[in-house]
């Protein structure tokens, strides 16, 4: 017999043991992921926000245009602008949401007083119905411009362009109401099937004492596009800008990128703050995922409303048995009073169902009128009352037997053929 085991006794540096050395590096890992901060890369998102720098965002034309001289800024709660200054240029890149009609009358009306407009084609709404344009459903490849191979570096760029053959496709331009005669085109693409014919993709319009940019496709600004030189979209977007500055009484030097229509300060309330912080930030999900968890394990280990119960059969025994068992019992006992009253109601459930429908009737009762129906049954009748009343002794029981028979015999109607 062996006997009992000795701990051996870990003589190690606490650096090299896994049980101290496992738990404080998922300690660091949580914290790490915690407090790490979170980017607004717009990794994944393809809004065409000035707020996103990542490849489908447009913070490049913005800062851009802020190092070329416009004072650039974003509106982020103001669904649409205010009176018309004839010095700024407003910007609807791809809005995520439609634009009402009341607040594409406020910017249109804001450019027929001078103001200029930079209007990114997305879903259709009531800015593009207003001016009578949308993108068509097919599109071709960008027609290259002179400025794309001049002052272009030779540096091989690591990252794989938006599209395979490394050309720029994009969407045309439909005018629902005729092409416009006066008209300035930035860009152009060339479709690829045959007639190989040629479309419209950004092209400036005059609206009033203002201008209008349209563009057809938003590939076309996005950071991934412009900052590729040999693709020539950052010499467009500055000509665009060039265009909208012109043209007016002063010289539009005010970039204003609507920033409400692509979700930022969109109807700010307290359960989208209280969403956005259990969903979007890693902190917020964190609790999340606590609280979630919680509340499983209280439903696992909490009371029940009602307690199980566990059903209980019991094995009822046969009617005649029961018979059996009752004689043995009144036998024991004596109970010569219950077996009285036992047979009597017997007697009755087979003597009145034919002769008298009121069975709530006492006992009592039962007998007198049995005593009055038939004068020869007097004495069994007084036996039975007797024996209702008090115990017979054993030898009297088969004279008690015999009264109920001829009582029942001669109560129950004969049936005759």
């Amino acid at each position: 017999m062996t006997g009992p085991t000795e701990r051996v006794r870990d003589d190690r540096e606490w650096w090299v043991r896994p049980g101290i050395v496992l738990p404080i590096v998922g300690v660091l890992i949580i914290l790490v992921a915690l407090l790490s901060p979170e980017g607004t890369s717009g990794l994944g998102d393809l809004r065409l926000s000035t707020h996103l720098s990542g490849p489908s965002g447009a913070r490049l034309i913005y800062e851009s245009a802020a190092r070329l001289g416009w004072r650039t800024s974003q509106r982020d709660s103001a669904p649409a602008p205010a009176a018309a200054t004839g010095t700024t240029i407003h910007a609807v890149l791809a809005p995520s949401r439609p634009v009402t009609p009341s607040q594409a009358h406020a910017y249109l009306e804001a450019v027929r007083e001078g103001d200029a407009l930079l209007l990114v084609l997305e879903q259709r709404d009531a800015l593009s119905d207003s001016l009578g344009v949308q993108h068509t459903a097919r599109g071709g490849h960008l027609v290259p411009i002179d400025a794309q191979a001049t002052g272009c570096s030779n540096t091989i760029d690591l990252v794989p362009p938006r599209w395979v053959d490394g050309r720029v496709h994009l969407w045309a331009l439909r005018w629902k109401h005729g092409v416009p005669e006066e008209r300035t085109v930035f860009a152009e693409v060339r479709y690829d099937e045959p007639p190989r014919e040629v479309g419209e993709s950004a092209v400036g319009i005059p609206l009033g004492k203002g201008r209008v940019v349209v563009v057809a496709d938003p590939d076309l600004l996005r950071n991934d596009v412009v900052r590729r030189c040999i693709w020539g979209a950052d010499v467009r977007v500055v000509r665009m800008l060039e265009w909208l500055r012109a043209g007016g009484v002063e010289a539009r030097a005010s970039l204003v990128v609507d920033e409400y229509h692509h979700g930022f300060g969109h109807e700010p309330t307290a359960s989208d703050a209280v969403a956005g912080f259990l969903f979007r930030h890693p902190v917020g999900r964190t609790v999340l995922q606590i609280a979630l968890a919680a509340l499983i394990l209280l439903l696992a280990a909490g009371a029940r409303p009602l307690a199980p119960v566990d059903v209980v059969r019991e094995e009822r025994r046969h009617p005649l048995e029961q018979i059996d068992a009752l004689a043995h019992a009144y036998q024991q006992v004596h109970a010569t009073q219950t077996a009285t009253a036992r047979l009597l109601h017997g007697l009755r459930s087979r003597v009145e169902r034919a002769w008298r429908p009121d069975r709530s009737r006492p006992d009592a009762q039962f007998l007198d009128d049995a005593e009055s129906r038939a004068p020869a049954l007097v004495g069994d009748v007084a036996l039975v009352r007797r024996a209702l009343q008090e115990t017979l002794p054993d030898r009297e029981l088969p004279e008690l037997g015999a009264a109920l028979r001829r009582i029942e015999q001669t109560l129950t109607p004969t049936r005759t053929g």
